[in-house]
């Protein structure tokens, strides 16, 4: 059975699930909730969640939240899992307050100004290339949405807001303003949204980033790495139970956008599309397959949106010629109970697939992440640690490449699976604690080795410092400092060099 016709099929069964909800705006990739839910998973507060799609919207953390509310009455919690839970509870009160009386009684509102931050960026350094694409790249900035700053002092104003009526439409934005040393100051939005309601799905329009996969460091197919993409986007964003036989599958959602890329590239403006699968069958284990695809563009077919959908589920419009360029990968994630609730994930992506047989990929061209998570190092449940790697030139010098799209697989001059690139490996390790009144610091080593096999491979070694103190319900402080030893930089044999960012900023929150 195709991806098309899996699609299709669950579309029919998802609308006939008696589950629906308003819609809610997306919480972005670098909030503090992600950690604070994946600590809440590891102590066993919560199980339902999918963790490879990401972002999760504002209700879904809600009902996440509710969960291990509701967890923790039937256990004892460690201090750490109430404090994050009464974090989560004050943040997101509206949503949890919804999710309990129903999507009948969401009311409209306006909130022109959620939330609002300020950074101050230091960066000593130059940029990194990727060789056989467009990308460059400065090495301390990965995931970012795609955030360039100049040399030396950088100031930024980011806010958000959103407003929905009734129960069915939404609109949302996050516009920045940036002054930098080097004179590049302007206004920005970096994302922004129309969000239609349709009962358990959502349909939008607008400039959204995607995470797909388990990786925490990087994923290969989607990060945040890239700029924000322009897209018209299907999905559930609250998994659900299928009915009928496919309620074996456990908890389910899905995920269907199309975009078209920048024309500052060799083959400009080509459509770029995805598809991901996300099911949950036991507490213990989660499944994804995604696929994303690369097609159309100047001089090339020209597609509708039957071809698309062929595309995205997996096969050539024109027999076994190339007309595409396309990423897949299956991920899965595995909770050992026995062993404190320790995590196993991964990730196994083939590059410029052809098909799919069946429901699952058969990869030739390979790249593959591989994670450990320890959520609980210590009796009192605040620190914990995770370790991770990925390789994406184990057997080919191919991932993020392409013969006719040279360009690579980027938007904007960014890379958007991995940040380190293709025929490459990153070996990354994180230490994290969660400590007494609201103080949160993680300190991170990553080393990277881009252009392996090659006659000179660029080397980083990252250490990093994060620290972040919730002073008060509204207002959070924020410092980060990251350094990176470069040898052979460029792929220059001999020349090392010595990079430096750092970042305070405040956060303030209504």
């Amino acid at each position: 059975m195709s991806c098309r016709r899996i699609m299709i099929l669950a579309l029919l069964f998802l609308w006939a699930v008696p589950v629906a909800a308003a819609p809610s705006p997306a919480v972005p990739l670098d909030s503090w909730v992600y950690p604070a839910l994946d600590k809440l998973t590891g102590l066993g507060l919560i199980s339902s969640s999918l963790q490879g799609d990401r972002p999760f919207s504002r209700a879904e953390v809600a009902r996440q939240t509710i969960e291990a509310v509701e967890s923790g009455q039937d256990q004892s919690v460690p201090a750490i899992g109430r404090e994050l839970v009464a974090r989560l509870k004050k943040e997101f009160g509206q949503e949890i307050h919804e999710q309990r009386d129903g999507a009948e009684h969401a009311e409209s509102y306006f909130k022109a100004v959620r939330e609002m931050r300020f950074d101050y960026v230091f960066r000593d350094g130059a940029d990194s290339s990727y060789p056989g694409t467009n990308a460059r790249q400065f090495a301390l900035l990965s995931n970012r949405d795609g955030l360039d700053y100049g040399e030396n002092h950088n100031l930024e104003v980011s806010l958000a807001g959103d407003a929905r009526w009734g129960k069915w439409l939404l609109a949302d934005w996050r516009p920045l303003l940036r002054a930098q040393e080097d004179g590049n100051t302007g206004i920005r939005l970096l994302q922004g949204n129309v969000t239609l309601g349709l009962g358990p799905v959502e349909l939008s329009a607008g400039r959204q980033s995607l995470w797909w996969g388990q990786g925490r460091n990087g994923s290969l197919v989607l990060t945040n790495n890239a700029d924000p993409l322009d897209m018209i986007r299907l999905t559930n964003p609250t998994p659900v139970i299928l009915p009928w036989i496919f309620k074996y599958l456990g908890e389910f959602r899905f995920d269907l956008f199309t975009a078209r890329l920048d024309d500052d590239r060799d083959v400009a403006e080509p459509y770029f599309g995805g598809l991901r699968i996300g099911i949950k069958p036991t507490s213990w284990l989660e499944l994804g397959l995604c696929r994303t695809v690369m097609f159309g563009g100047e001089g090339r077919p020209g597609v509708d949106f039957d071809d698309f959908l062929t595309i995205v589920g997996g096969e050539n419009l024109s027999g076994n010629e190339d007309t595409s360029n396309s990423v897949a990968a299956i991920d899965v994630r595995i909770k050992l109970p026995f062993l404190w609730n320790a995590e196993l994930y991964g990730e196994l992506g083939g590059e410029d697939q052809a098909d799919f047989a069946g429901f699952l990929p058969f990869f030739s061209k390979k790249a593959y992440l591989a994670g450990l998570y320890l959520p609980q190092i210590d009796p009192s449940g605040r620190l914990s640690l995770r370790l991770e790697y990925a390789d994406t030139g184990m057997d080919t010098n191919i991932w993020y490449r392409h013969g006719i799209y040279t360009s690579g697989y980027t938007y904007q001059q960014k890379i958007m699976g991995h940040a380190m690139g293709g025929t490459a490996e990153d070996y990354f390790a994180e230490l994290e604690a969660y400590l007494p009144h609201g103080l949160r610091m993680a300190l991170s080593l990553d080393h990277q080795r881009r252009s392996i096999g090659s006659a000179v491979s660029e080397k980083h070694y990252q250490p990093a410092l994060a620290v972040e103190w919730q002073c008060s319900p509204q207002l959070a402080l924020r410092f980060d400092y990251a350094f990176d030893h470069v040898e052979n930089f460029a792929y220059q044999s001999g020349d090392s060099r010595n990079l430096h960012m750092a970042n305070a900023g405040v956060n303030w929150t209504w």
